[in-house]
């Protein structure tokens, strides 16, 4: 059985007070899925527009707003937000979906992150981690984009950003890779972002520690509820997603 594990990113959705940030398909951005289907930017709206909770959201949009804030390196944030748009382009595909299991675009996508990925570990060794305070918001989540694509990366990333001060990286960020690595060692992830996709085209979240507390871990980091966040990746996907895990290890 053929699988492919799906993460998430971020982009804003909606304009100033009212932007939210919202999970992305590893695979590919939302706008690349919007533009594939005409229903997925409003049935993404409407997932959102059901949602009650609003904390996650604060604490999301907080993060994230770039207004009246100034970084140290903006060179480096134009390189970053380069190689990001880069990331996605190499991601477009008519069905996204569909495309994940062709070799073709596979082998377009391995290229893609090696090259964008050495690129990231050149500017880390110059840099260190790519921050808030460095590159803005934009900029720092751009150098996420490109690591949580690189196995090889995320180990070392994950622990350069665990010494930073508070608030010089998404939080959310922080936990989707904290869940990617995880997954990867064979733990149970803690925060519900990563769903492995298998060949019958059902979406099933990888195991998940303690879900009694797991909304209340999400809302934390600015992750949504996950009525929410499965309400997003069916939005995203056309597919079905399992909830709960089949099995989830609890601590």
């Amino acid at each position: 059985m053929r699988c492919y594990r799906l993460g998430t990113v971020w982009i804003s959705l909606g304009r100033g007070a009212s932007a939210v940030l919202v999970p992305l398909a590893l695979a590919g951005s939302l706008r690349v899925a919007a533009a594939q289907s005409a229903n997925a930017d409003s049935a993404l709206n409407a997932c959102l527009a059901a949602d009650t909770t609003t904390g996650w959201q604060g604490v999301a949009s907080a993060w994230a707003d770039e207004s009246g804030r100034t970084w140290s390196n903006d060179s480096l944030r134009q390189v970053l937000l380069a190689l990001a748009k880069a990331d996605q382009s190499v991601r477009q595909a008519g069905q996204l979906a569909d495309s994940l299991d062709t070799a073709d675009f596979q082998l377009r996508m391995r290229v893609a992150d090696s090259t964008n990925a050495a690129a990231l570990r050149d500017i880390i060794g110059r840099f260190g981690w790519p921050t808030k305070s460095m590159v803005g918001p934009k900029g720092a989540s751009a150098a996420f984009l490109i690591a949580q694509h690189n196995e090889e990366l995320q180990h070392e990333v994950l622990a350069l950003m665990k010494v930073l001060p508070p608030g010089e990286v998404a939080p959310g960020e922080r936990a989707m890779l904290e869940d990617r690595v995880r997954v990867h060692d064979g733990l149970p992830q803690r925060y519900g972002t990563q769903l492995t996709w298998d060949s019958t085209g059902v979406m099933r979240f990888d195991p998940i520690e303690d879900l009694a507390h797991l909304d209340a871990r999400r809302v934390e980091v600015g992750l949504p509820p996950i009525p929410v966040y499965i309400c997003m990746m069916r939005a995203v996907y056309g597919r079905e997603v399992v909830w709960p895990p089949e099995s989830h290890p609890q601590r």
